[in-house]
């Protein structure tokens, strides 16, 4: 089992390597929680066609966003919100571990949903059996119980269940696309857009895939701080995400668009839709799919919820931390279906902190390119040792640029955004277009480096050596690609001492 949480990993306990990540991507997203998100191109009334590279280009962008984030794990040899903290203030980091938290339970609640949903409906046509509550209940315990299993044991475990889902389940659903390929029309147009013309809905199926894509933005280090930089270069890093990224994501949406475009009945939803037009051969399968696929996206969640939790109060473990949200999120999974009939409520709150958290990326993105990759490890680690000080104390723990920047980016894309909770006053400004996350993101990287120009940060911020870990001296990916960076030797210098609070 699994021993770190959120504290520094020593480089010489780092077994991982950047092809866990792809295979991560990969295992994670064979799921109906991202499957369902496909088929919403061709219910806006986009053609096959436009479906396609909707999905295509939004995959690549949020690929490309996220590769700067997973480059900072292996330096800091932690999780993302924590290491955040170079950038927001030690104490500051908490905006992206709550973030984190948050977008995780909802995955998590969405994917065991849809995934139990597939199951128990599957089950129904080819045997009869009831799709009432109970079905339904068995269906989430069984992909619950397993996922939160694999989560407690840790990153070993999750790297496992992912890497043999792609075979199975991955191999399911290229046979599904030959099975339904018989009611597949190409050439079909769509028609009667969402947001009254083309390229208005068609930026709108943009937004999805690249939310759904740069979402693991928070979790990436999760994983990414388990490479050591001595055996893996930054180039084979920042490939093996973005590769996975995209594969990862793109896959799933073209299984859910090319579905869709099968049994095309706008007033179907997806699943009872795909199930209708699913001969009873294939039914076992996409029951095996429904179940067995969710496994990958819940466990990489209730992983991410433990270090999450464990960050803002350090005194639990992981493990402890993983078993008191897998509670918690078990709960709310079946009260938010079986009594609240809250998913359209949880797919709209989804879509509230993408915003947000596009506000967040951006400014790490920008955050980590004005350091030049260069990170204290220890210094962030204060705030989860009860102390005081250190490089990154800002004032108070907290950098007021970031801060500000963040709060900032937050309000304007929130009046960009529209769901079926909320719409901005600006959500019609630009002919229906979804502006809210990349206006989010924008203003948030934009505003914090014009903050940091105005109000220079610390030398000692930019010119951090690493001195917890030699492996962060070495030069950022644009400054040499391709090249292997040594081990850091173990920790012996003396305690460091505390940098006055900024005035």
């Amino acid at each position: 089992m699994e021993q770190h949480g959120i504290d520094y990993i020593p480089a010489d306990e780092r077994k991982s390597a950047p092809r866990n990540v792809f295979s991560i991507f990969i295992g994670a997203n064979l799921t109906f929680g991202l499957i369902v998100l496909g088929w919403l191109p061709i219910s806006f009334g986009l053609g096959w066609w436009a479906a396609f590279w909707s999905i295509i280009a939004g995959a690549a962008i949020g690929a490309v966003v996220i590769i700067p984030i997973a480059l900072m794990g292996p330096r800091t040899g932690t999780n993302g919100p924590v290491s955040s903290g170079a950038i927001f203030g030690v104490v500051g980091r908490i905006i992206g571990s709550l973030l984190a938290l948050f977008i995780a339970i909802g995955f998590y609640a969405l994917a065991v949903w849809t995934g139990g949903q597939v199951a128990v409906y599957g089950a129904h046509k080819l045997f009869g059996w009831s799709t009432g509550d109970a079905a339904l209940g068995i269906s989430y315990a069984i992909i619950a119980v397993i996922s939160i299993i694999a989560a407690i044991w840790g990153h070993a475990k999750l790297v496992l269940v992912e890497k043999l889902l792609i075979p199975t389940v991955g191999t399911v659903m290229v046979i599904g696309f030959f099975v339904y390929a018989g009611k597949f029309n190409v050439h079909h147009a769509g028609g009667g857009y969402l947001l009254g013309s083309f390229w208005p809905t068609w930026a709108l199926a943009v937004t999805i895939s690249a939310a759904a894509t740069y979402g693991y933005a928070p979790y990436v280090n999760d994983w990414t701080r388990h490479i050591a930089r001595r055996r893996n270069t930054d180039r084979n890093l920042a490939l093996a995400t973005g590769g996975g990224a995209f594969l990862g994501l793109a896959f799933p949406l073209l299984f859910g668009a090319f579905t869709a475009v099968a049994f095309n009945d706008a007033k179907l939803d997806y699943v009872n839709g795909l199930v209708g037009i699913t001969p009873k051969a294939f039914l076992i399968p996409l029951v095996i799919v429904g179940l067995i696929g969710s496994l990958g996206q819940s466990t990489v969640c209730i992983y991410s919820n433990g270090l999450d939790f464990s960050s803002i109060f350090p005194i639990f473990s992981r493990v402890t931390a993983t078993i008191i949200l897998s509670s918690i999120g078990v709960l709310f999974i079946f009260l938010g279906t079986l009594v609240w009939n809250a998913e359209n409520t949880v797919s709209a709150f989804v879509s509230l902190f993408g915003v947000i958290a596009a506000a967040w990326i951006g400014i790490v993105v920008s955050g980590h390119f004005l350091r030049h990759g260069r990170y204290d490890p220890d210094a962030l680690q204060v705030f989860n040792r009860g102390e005081r000080g250190g490089i990154y104390w800002y004032t108070g723990g907290w950098n007021l640029r970031a801060t500000l920047a963040w709060l900032l980016a937050s309000g304007v894309g929130l009046l960009f955004l529209s769901t079926s909770l909320y719409a901005g006053p600006w959500s019609g400004l630009a002919s229906g277009i979804d502006l809210s996350w990349i206006s989010a993101m924008v203003v948030g990287a934009a505003g914090y480096l014009l903050a940091a120009t105005v109000f220079p940060e610390p030398q000692a911020v930019l010119t951090a050596d690493g001195s917890a870990d030699p492996a962060n001296l070495a030069p950022s990916l644009s400054e040499l690609p391709g090249h292997s960076v040594p081990d850091p030797v173990p920790d012996s210098r003396p305690e460091q001492s505390s940098v006055p609070e900024e005035r």
